[in-house]
């Protein structure tokens, strides 16, 4: 099966079936011939043979339209829906069904054995939970659920009693981050300059790949100018540079899509690199599209465009393959990778607090974790075992010094006719 999600997509009925076959007195006298130019927002599931699933995709395109899960919830939901269908449409009581009526009458002995099985093959006791909370959603919420004067589809709710796998998920694992290695690597593999701050700004600031476009050129120049206004001295002293600059991220994990705003510790000298790039014809070209710099992307892509999640997904793809062919890294880095990493550099930092609790309050509030256990799944190898694991009489640089170390060995002119 596959998922189709869109948002706000532009459509022309006109050029439909509808418009040209067969029903097309039927569609001419709808309102829909009236303006066919319309937007679509919706979340479908797909079968093999091209069916469209009626009852999982209304549930979805209800939860997309009125945001009742946040988009990237409702997508996830649509995959771990069709995993439930394809198993549902092998065993012998549905061999026969149509579409996804099977879920109409599927008891919960076989979302039991379902699971069960899932559990078995290996999979992660995090992905099993993960997929009967898509579940209990999907029955709890539409399927057993009066609306209005409608009645339910079905009135037995095989999750009436709750959830139904009783294993639980071990939450926290020794996280895996990208090492400082493995980020100069990266660096040094991305062609351009542009995509090399952007890598760069991820593992210092710690957003997330779907934070990365909202990151805006305002943005940048406030956290630069924020010890113009706190640290200014009297008389002829300089003002001072503090190390670390608060940078406000519009974050994502907000409820229902909900923007969840949050302030992080960037380093200066990354600030200084991005305003380096922002001081070029390349950059500026672009910007001046923007009538704010309120509204202004800080980074754009190759084509002039602000990134979207998917750009940052393809610039690790790409850059993480091209060390990887030269022997230089041994994975496929992700940008969440980065973030793990930027994690660890804060509590490794000794002048981000005096002991590691205040580090980790540090990087509660910087990475916008709302609960401590989050936060203590970086904490798994207690400081002292890491000290021993340490090589000896190594010393234990400040996060803002490996930046700048960073900055300076990666850094790339942008000539003045670069074109991206």
């Amino acid at each position: 099966m596959k998922v189709v999600t869109v948002k706000a997509k532009p459509l022309d009925l006109s050029d439909s079936i509808l418009a040209q076959g067969e029903y097309r007195e039927q569609f001419l006298a709808q309102p829909e011939a009236q303006n066919p130019r319309v937007e679509v927002t919706g979340c479908v599931l797909i079968g093999s043979d091209e069916q469209l699933q009626p009852l999982s995709s209304d549930y979805l395109c209800r939860n997309l339209r009125k945001n009742l899960l946040a988009d990237e919830s409702t997508t996830s939901y649509a995959s771990r829906l069709s995993y439930l269908l394809d198993y549902l449409k092998t065993q012998v009581e549905f061999e026969g069904s149509d579409r996804d009526e099977a879920l109409l009458s599927v008891s919960v002995g076989r979302l039991e054995q379902y699971l069960a099985d899932l559990n078995k093959a290996g999979l992660a006791p995090k992905t099993v939970q993960g997929r009967d909370a898509a579940h209990h959603h999907f029955f709890h919420k539409y399927l057993c659920k009066r609306f209005d004067e409608r009645p339910p589809f079905r009135e037995d709710n095989p999750y009436a009693d709750g959830f139904i796998w009783s294993g639980k998920a071990n939450a926290l694992g020794i996280v895996q981050p990208c090492s400082m290695d493995e980020l100069e690597q990266l660096i040094l593999h991305a062609e351009w300059e542009r995509e090399r701050c952007v890598i760069q700004t991820i593992y210092d600031t710690g957003v997330r790949k779907s934070e990365v476009p909202r990151i805006t050129l305002q943005a940048v120049r406030d956290a630069l100018n924020f010890q113009k206004l706190l640290f200014i001295t009297t008389g002829d002293v300089t003002p001072l540079k503090a190390p670390y600059c608060p940078l406000h991220i519009q974050g994502s994990k907000g409820k229902k899509n909900q923007i969840n705003p949050r302030t992080t510790l960037v380093s200066r000298t990354t600030l200084e690199r991005i305003e380096e790039y922002h001081k070029t014809p390349l950059y500026r070209r672009f910007a001046k599209e923007y009538p704010t710099s309120e509204e202004t992307p800080a980074f754009f892509n190759a084509l002039g465009e602000p990134y979207t999640k998917k750009n940052v997904e393809k610039l690790f793809e790409r850059v993480s393959k091209r060390a990887m062919k030269k022997g230089k890294i041994r994975r496929q880095i992700s940008p969440h990778k980065l973030r793990h990493g930027g994690a660890y550099a804060i509590l490794h930092s000794p002048d981000l607090g005096k002991d590691y609790l205040d580090r980790m309050g540090t990087l509660m509030k910087s990475w916008g974790h709302k609960n401590p256990e989050t936060s203590e799944g970086y904490t798994l190898i207690p400081m002292d075992v890491y000290q021993m694991l340490a090589e000896p009489n190594s010393v234990m640089r400040t996060k803002a010094s490996e930046m700048e170390l960073l900055r300076s060995r990666t850094t790339k002119r942008i000539r003045l006719g670069d074109k991206k």
